[in-house]
């Protein structure tokens, strides 16, 4: 089970790996989800934390380190900044359709995972206009491609209907290797506090089990003291 700081955020980074460390044996957390949210310094990136890196989150100091699937440029930096740290999986937003091909998404993430040497999935995306988003999986091409499978995304395909969240999870469960866990109201991705008795609530344990990076997006109701410090404030970058 991991934790992201999108979760948590708007705060110091050094206070989301405080909170990270409070929370860890309450949820049973793993490791530490680096994600938007708030400004991950790679300069206090802990050397002996189990990480994972989602998409383009890191910092030094306040300059945002940039990267981008399709600019093979950037990879450079991010290689150089998480070499030595104990990264488990790399996941990242496929780019929109208007930016690439299809099959130069599929062809940099393979290239990006050997250069790594981490293993890299794409997220699922909530809007059409991103890869990956639902009708992309309509004819099972995609069947093999590692996935980052977010459940509000999910929900927002469907919007909030419940058996078709769960008849999506069922079918691309199978190629996940990551799970995100949030809530929304089927048409924002608005990572709300996780209410108490969701559908997803007696799967968690079954995902963690199957070893899947399973990542608390928003925290649980119960815990929601520590939801990240501003909701008004848009989480997308």
């Amino acid at each position: 089970m991991g934790l992201s700081i999108t979760a948590i955020g708007q705060r110091d980074f050094s206070e989301c790996l405080s909170i990270y460390e409070t929370l860890k044996p309450q949820l049973n957390l793993d490791f530490l989800e680096l994600a938007v949210g708030s400004r991950c310094d790679t300069r206090y990136i802990p050397d002996d934390m189990p990480l994972v890196i989602h998409h383009n989150c890191l910092y030094d100091n306040a300059l945002k380190i940039m990267f981008k699937l399709m600019d093979k440029n950037t990879w450079v930096d991010y290689h150089q900044r998480i070499k030595g740290k104990d990264i488990q999986l790399f996941s990242i937003h496929p780019p929109k359709k208007k930016e690439a091909t299809l099959q130069q998404v599929l062809d940099y993430r393979q290239e990006l995972e050997i250069y790594l040497d981490i293993p890299v999935c794409l997220e699922v995306m909530p809007y059409r206009d991103d890869w990956l988003f639902a009708t992309d999986f309509e004819n099972n091409s995609l069947s093999k491609i590692p996935l980052l499978l977010d459940i509000s995304h999910i929900n927002i395909w469907a919007k909030s209907q419940e058996d078709i969240v769960k008849q999506w999870v069922e079918k691309l469960l199978p190629q996940s290797v990551a799970i995100h866990i949030s809530h929304n109201n089927g048409f924002k991705d608005s990572h709300d506090i996780i209410p108490q008795g969701i559908w997803f609530e007696n799967q968690i344990e079954k995902w963690n089990s199957q070893e899947l990076f399973v990542t608390y997006e928003s925290l649980p109701e119960r815990f929601k003291n520590f939801d990240r410090a501003k909701r008004n404030i848009s989480l997308f970058q």
